[in-house]
């Protein structure tokens, strides 16, 4: 028997109409953080708000770019990746928070991701059953990222992170991840580069170092400041990078 899921084919969380997403898209997890980058952009206008998803469109420097939020985890992530992507999006940019475990990034620091592992089965799992599938970021939207936070005189750290599945456990395999060369930890990275190479769209993320298991230190200070950097960081990458590129 032949079993056919038709809302799979289609938009169904992401109810934007056909033009409203950019082809230059920034994600985050939370919408309070998309709502507030929306301020960075020029005449934004909100596409969706179904199903809590906050997807504003606007332009930049004169150019046309989407904030969307993804939710937590990557069950979430993936289902709006999926979307953006029916609706258009070339290029995908996650702009983020993350735990780092290497001592060096220090707290307030912009990890830019150029890899991502993860843990067995999930989301993951389901794409690809039986497979270690390969997470890493678009080259060339590393390095825009790299040269946008140059720019913008915004101290970065270069590194991979591991995309975990459960926050509230990370404590107890920190270590043990450590070990292995893991520099971040977060949730949604590996789902957004696994999704880049299956679907051929580009992608990169970046996440605001909040806390150092390492050090025991937590960012109480300046965070909303330092998140909107991170956007503009990510907003000038974004729109820098050159479309079309391998």
């Amino acid at each position: 028997m032949t079993y056919y899921h038709p809302l799979s084919k289609k938009p169904y969380h992401i109810l934007a109409k056909p033009g409203d997403i950019a082809e230059r898209v920034v994600v985050s997890g939370d919408p309070q953080r998309v709502e507030r980058a929306s301020k960075l952009l020029e005449n934004p206008r909100v596409v969706n708000t179904h199903r809590g998803y906050l997807v504003v469109t606007g332009k930049y420097k004169g150019t046309e770019v989407t904030l969307a939020t993804h939710g937590i985890g990557a069950p979430s992530a993936a289902i709006v990746f999926e979307e953006l992507v029916m609706l258009g999006a070339k290029v995908i940019i996650r702009a983020g928070t993350c735990g780092a475990i290497r001592k060096e990034a220090g707290l307030g620091t912009l990890a830019i991701i150029e890899a991502s592992a993860y843990t067995p089965g999930g989301t993951l799992g389901m794409y690809f059953p039986g497979v270690s599938y390969p997470a890493y970021a678009t080259p060339e939207v590393v390095l825009e990222l790299e040269n946008a936070a140059k720019r913008l005189n915004t101290p970065y750290f270069r590194g991979v992170a591991l995309s975990h599945d459960a926050f509230h456990m990370v404590e107890r395999k920190a270590h043990e991840w450590a070990q292995l060369g893991i520099d971040f930890l977060e949730m949604e990275s590996a789902i957004l580069y696994a999704l880049a190479r299956l679907r051929g769209f580009k992608a990169g993320a970046v996440a605001l170092v909040v806390d150092n298991m390492s050090t025991g230190q937590e960012l109480t200070e300046n965070k909303t400041q330092l998140e909107l950097s991170m956007i503009k960081t990510v907003l000038e990458a974004i729109t820098s990078f050159k479309m079309g590129g391998s």
